[in-house]
């Protein structure tokens, strides 16, 4: 998965949350410092990394950018929201706007490495191991984050939210108050299950950050 692709920024000197932020069993502080993470890159940004080059997300080659019409407001709101939830845990690097993506759990399987015969890629690319420091990653649960993406409602409370959605019909106060709960909801995709397909964003990745990289071919386009 790579919602944002690399870019290549100047060369320079050398906990996993649950709900409201408790850690995962084993990650963050007193736990497990380090995640191990896959990301799906084109082959340019691996050879990038591989002279030595740090790389960041290109706001133009992430999913957001809706072509010449410009940004799709809709998915421009869910990644400002993400790369604003993974500043909380790590700062942001300035004049960075989204964060890369990358997986912990591709599958039900738990965080090992995807298994692309499974997990068929749209073309070419690079499959990259990632080792990185676990205050650097914000995980989210795969299937809440498209709450996100489709700015809807998370959680049981689905038909309520949209019940008082019809009835608050010219409400100003009011739609704004169910705005706010909506999107307090999507914090539920920060409750993170190894069980169940987990993503993960980071700034940026260093040249160090690599351990090691596969070639895909993914989809043959005929």
């Amino acid at each position: 998965m790579a919602d944002c692709l690399g870019s290549v920024v100047p060369e320079r000197a050398g906990t996993v949350s649950v709900g409201e932020g408790a850690p995962w069993p084993g990650l963050g502080p007193g736990g497990l410092g380090e995640l191990t993470l896959w990301t799906m890159q084109p082959p340019e940004i691996w050879a990038q990394l591989r002279a030595g080059r740090t790389v960041r997300a290109e706001v133009d080659r992430c999913h957001a950018a809706a072509g010449p019409e410009g940004l799709d407001a809709r998915r421009v709101a869910a990644y400002d929201w993400i790369a604003a939830q993974l500043a909380r845990r790590d700062p942001r690097p300035e004049g960075v706007r989204w964060p890369l993506w990358a997986w912990w759990c591709i599958g039900e399987d738990g965080p090992v490495r995807p298994d692309l015969r499974r997990y068929r890629q749209n073309g070419p690319g690079v499959m990259l191991e990632l080792r990185v420091a676990a205050r650097r990653v914000l995980l989210t649960d795969f299937d809440g984050w498209h709450n996100v993406l489709n700015d809807e409602f998370s959680g049981r409370g689905l038909t309520w939210y949209w019940a008082e959605k019809e009835a608050a019909a010219g409400d100003v106060a009011r739609l704004r108050w169910l705005e706010h709960r909506k999107r307090h909801s999507w914090r539920r995709c920060l409750a993170v299950h190894p069980a169940r397909p987990t993503q993960a964003v980071l700034w940026e990745i260093q040249p160090e950050d690599v351990k090691r990289g596969w070639n895909f071919q993914g989809f043959v386009q005929e």
